[in-house]
């Protein structure tokens, strides 16, 4: 059965966040015709066109920054994305530059605690977008929201369209809304109301993890499905040669690859110590490495971590077949566990299929460790101590057998519960539903009449 034609709003497809990767997994095998997508300035250098070459940049003319803050707003243009300009399964990335830095690290940190970024700016819908939208005649629209902002538009574009929307939390940051700052109370609760509007708008609402979905029933009173990033058992299990990293033969290797920042980066740390430690007081030689975009400053602090630039994302499967061990880190701070409590990291079923063993450093309270210590697919460390983390990092090392348990539970579990061919069968089988449930097809949608 033919599928539905989608328009997306809040995420672009890319292979380097969580969002993108979910995204391009989920809609794989969705026509390149029947998906466009509506992209936010902060997306802009980080789009991937394999997936879809549908692209209409929300630019000055729809996203508007209220004075003083304006003065900080780049000019950007407003309108369909030039595609012509990404290689075929091209994507475009770029290293923050200066400004971009200040802002993310500066500007928008102090907004933030003072509640101000959540009336820096609002996005409209233009003449120019409706008939963007309007030329594209979609039949359902999938919305990810993050932001206030985006939060309202879309409201906004879901009221204006009278579509079927299926609506997909990543993470829980409505409950970390300004946590700590000024009129946070205030926020997190006007926030969430208007939250709640989008979910009785929404037809049919997704969430990442089977904690999320539960939780979030309980607080908008609408049921959650599941939906997380699936794996292409064909992809991760290529056969193509490993890409080892330790070079020594008889060294081991730990490997983290992904973002750093918030909710993530003091729990690198305190592994890179425990690392350092270890290699100091047993002699053993392993080696820790960290692949992100840019170096962690605090890197050349220790002898046995070191930075790796990224890969491209389809030698990933050879990159982690060849690492010994793979970590998965959470943060232990409250504002940490707040937002990624009911998270489910994209990492986790790509870590599960590549055969090397998951250590999983998290806050028991979160959805992650919950699954990985119930169903035994990684090692658990629980606990935010360089002496802890040191003394459980021994005793997995000096067990094998523990070793060959843990990667074969996990590559059990991750054909059973994360097995692309079923889990995109059954996205689309939602859509499909939607639309056969209202008796809606394409030709009777009079929604531009």
């Amino acid at each position: 059965m033919a599928k539905p034609r989608v328009l997306i709003f809040g995420q672009s497809f890319n292979s380097n966040t969580g969002g993108g990767i979910t995204l391009s997994n989920l809609f794989h095998d969705w026509p390149k015709d029947d998906l466009a997508v509506i992209v936010t300035s902060h997306a802009i250098d980080n789009i991937n066109a394999s997936y879809c070459d549908q692209y209409y940049f929300i630019g000055s003319k729809e996203n508007s920054w209220k004075f003083p803050f304006r003065i900080f707003q780049r000019k950007m243009p407003s309108g369909q994305l030039d595609i012509s300009k990404y290689v075929k399964g091209g994507e475009v990335q770029s290293k923050p530059n200066l400004r971009t830095r200040f802002i993310n690290n500066v500007f928008y940190p102090i907004l933030n605690w003072t509640g101000l970024f959540h009336v820096l700016s609002e996005i409209t819908l233009t003449e120019d977008l409706k008939n963007w939208i309007k030329s594209f005649n979609p039949e359902v629209v999938y919305i990810q929201v993050s932001t206030r902002d985006s939060l309202m538009f879309g409201i906004a574009l879901t009221q204006f369209l009278g579509l079927p929307v299926v609506l997909h939390q990543m993470d829980d940051w409505l409950n970390s809304i300004s946590y700590g700052g000024l009129a946070s109370g205030f926020w997190k609760k006007k926030i969430n109301r208007e939250f709640q509007e989008l979910v009785d708008l929404s037809t049919l609402c997704l969430s990442i993890s089977d904690q999320m979905g539960k939780e979030y029933e309980r607080r908008f009173g609408k049921g959650f499905k599941t939906f997380h990033n699936p794996v292409d058992l064909s992809f991760w299990n290529s056969g193509e040669e490993k890409i080892k990293l330790n070079p020594n033969p008889n060294g081991i290797s730990v490997l983290y690859a992904g973002r750093t920042g918030f909710g993530i980066g003091t729990s690198l740390k305190t592994f890179a110590q425990a690392v350092e430690e270890i290699r100091i007081e047993e002699n053993l030689p392993i080696e820790f490495y960290i692949q992100t975009i840019e170096p962690l400053s605090w890197i050349s602090e220790f002898k046995g971590t070191h930075y790796r630039g990224l890969v491209p994302y389809s030698k990933l499967p050879q990159l982690f077949r060849g690492s010994d061990f793979l970590l998965l880190p959470c943060d232990f701070s409250p504002k940490s566990v707040e937002f990624l409590r009911y998270s489910m990291p994209t990492k986790a079923p790509e870590y599960m299929i590549s055969s090397a063993v998951i250590i999983l450093m998290a806050p028991k309270e979160t959805a992650v460790h919950q699954y990985g210590h119930s169903e035994n697919w990684a090692f658990t460390i629980g606990k935010d101590d360089v002496d802890f983390v040191k003394k459980e990092l021994l005793r997995l090392f000096q067990n094998k057998e523990l070793q060959k348990q843990i990667s074969e539970r996990a590559i059990y579990l991750a054909k059973k519960n994360h097995d692309s061919i079923s889990i995109r069968e059954n996205f689309a089988n939602e859509f499909l539903e939607i639309l056969s449930r209202k008796g809606l097809t394409n030709d009777n949608l009079a929604v531009f009449s």
